[in-house]
């Protein structure tokens, strides 16, 4: 168990008996997940957006404008930032596996585990995890919402064998409340539960996922208002070049919705589908801004520490995506904004490369408890009182294609190299090189240019390598961990199927078994 400094004095003089006054310094955790955001918030140069609220937090908050995640899906992002490890090590790709829930999380405690053990009043609520929360030592028993995906009766299907994806539209915009969806509930419930905490005299850690803006993008009709369709603008590279290879997108997300993937999303789907995310990102941002006021309200504001982050960006048309899955820069790059209490950075951005998988150590770092040796992510935390410290040369991500293919990728400042692998194959299937500096949504690869062949040299070099030889200077990481058990993938998908559920059936049932503070 790890103990922060201030804990550790107390429990030296009174082992058992814990007041209140053990936790008077300890500062309080609000970690906010959004999924499937791309960097569309006004704090990050997008203009047309209207979040406000993120806006609000980054003005005294830092934004990472370079921070990208280990892999482009929510089961192993999720599982990568959870735990602090990466996604070899992690073994998870899409879902999550069994041998990740009943194995490895028990050596390796997820971020809210942590804090739990260190006698933070914890919860999670909505989508912090893919599927059903692995925990059982919170304070609060998980809070999932019961809003299903559309408010509107004609929208809804209770027949299983008719889904949503073949009879709806992927967008809804009613108008009704906020807690008619989702994620207004989660913001009302993430408040109480707030409440709570506060009055139990002990600092918390807790963990609202929102929902949106994944597919389907519904949500209130006065986000939708905030924009006009007529000023949405289509993606420049709807289509990937001539340079560029199939093995690097996926053709998924909206694709799967009203018969896309044969007819094909024409101009006016494109703007609507681009107007409904839009929407949906101004609602998070609301049900951020209740947040951030109840911690006004409360006077607690200046001792939390916030982090708002989303599990991966989103292509919108671009490269012919509709979705995540990627190792583009649209699809690995994500919104990071961070306040801490102390820090000298407030209301700066910082161009530092830092990756997902580094969260976990900064939250360990803030809250002044040990980090564990076994993480493969480096704390953060200096940036936050230096903006423009030398930091990472280098962050690395990852995308399987098929069973046996798998592209790995690597984003210093200005370039981006990818090589896409198979396990047959003895050389690389497909390789790219982006300018980034030059072409920031990667519109030409240049792995073929002459001109460039001593930088795809280099680049390749360097990803061989790996991360550790990209770490800050004076910066080691004594991580040992073996490759994760990713056998999963090889079953038949009905098998992986029925694994899972027997898998899930038994956490609903230890969670009867949790600590839930009476409301």
């Amino acid at each position: 168990m790890f103990l922060s400094r201030t804990r550790a004095v107390c429990l030296a003089a009174t082992v058992l008996l814990l007041s209140s006054t053990v936790y008077a310094e300890d500062k309080n955790i609000l970690f906010i997940g959004i999924d499937d955001m791309q960097v569309a918030a006004g704090c990050y140069g997008q203009s047309m957006m209207k979040t406000p609220q993120m806006d609000r937090l980054a003005s005294k908050g830092m934004v990472f404008m370079n921070a990208y995640v280990q892999q482009a899906v929510c089961a192993a992002s999720r599982a990568s930032l959870l735990t602090g490890c990466r996604p070899d090590t992690t073994g998870v790709n899409y879902p999550y596996t069994p041998w990740f829930i009943t194995t490895f999380v028990k050596k390796h405690p997820t971020i809210a585990d942590s804090f739990s053990k260190q006698g933070f009043y914890t919860r999670t609520l909505g989508k912090i995890h893919h599927g059903f929360p692995i925990e059982n030592s919170f304070t609060e028993a998980h809070y999932s919402p019961e809003a299903g995906f559309f408010a509107l009766k004609e929208n809804q299907r209770d027949d299983p064998k008719k889904k949503h994806q073949n009879l709806n539209n992927p967008w809804e915009h009613a108008d009704l409340p906020d807690n008619a969806y989702m994620d207004g509930q989660i913001a009302d419930e993430t408040i109480a539960t707030i409440r709570r905490a506060v009055k139990s005299g002990k600092p918390f850690f807790i963990a609202p996922g929102f929902k949106k803006p994944h597919l389907p993008f519904v949500c209130p009709k006065k986000y939708s208002d905030l924009y006009q369709e007529s000023d949405i603008k289509l993606s420049p590279h709807p289509e990937l070049g001539p340079d560029q290879d199939p093995i690097s997108i996926a053709k998924n997300g909206a694709y799967n919705w009203l018969n896309y993937r044969e007819e094909g999303i024409n101009n006016e789907n494109a703007r609507q589908l681009r107007h409904s995310y839009y929407a949906c990102v101004s609602f998070v941002d609301a049900q951020i801004g209740k947040i951030l006021d109840e911690l006004d309200q409360l006077g607690i504001a200046d001792n939390t520490v916030i982090m708002i982050w989303s599990d991966h960006g989103y292509h919108l048309g671009d490269h012919g995506a509709w979705g995540k899955s990627s190792n583009f820069e649209l699809a690995t790059r994500s919104p990071l904004i961070v306040y801490d209490p102390g820090m000298k950075g407030g209301g700066k951005k910082t161009a530092a490369l830092v990756e997902f998988v580094d969260m976990y150590p900064t939250l360990l770092e803030l809250a002044e408890q040990n980090i564990p040796d076994y993480l493969e992510g480096t704390s953060f935390a200096a940036i936050l009182n230096d903006p423009d410290k030398e930091w990472k040369k280098a962050a690395f991500s990852q995308f399987p294609r098929g069973g046996d293919n798998e592209g790995y990728t690597i984003r210093t400042s200005e370039w981006r190299y990818t090589e896409w692998r198979s396990k047959k194959v003895g050389k690389p299937l497909f390789v790219e090189l982006y300018h980034c500096a030059k072409d920031p949504i990667e519109t030409r690869n240049l792995a073929e240019d002459p001109k460039h062949k001593n930088r795809l040299k280099q680049m390749k070099n360097r990803l061989e390598k790996g991360w550790k030889n990209a770490l800050p200077p004076g910066i080691t990481n004594r991580s040992n961990n073996p490759r994760g058990v990713d056998s999963f993938y090889t079953l038949p998908k009905d098998n992986r199927t029925i694994e899972l559920k027997k898998i899930t059936e038994r956490l609903k049932e230890t969670s009867k078994n949790r600590t839930v503070i009476s409301k």
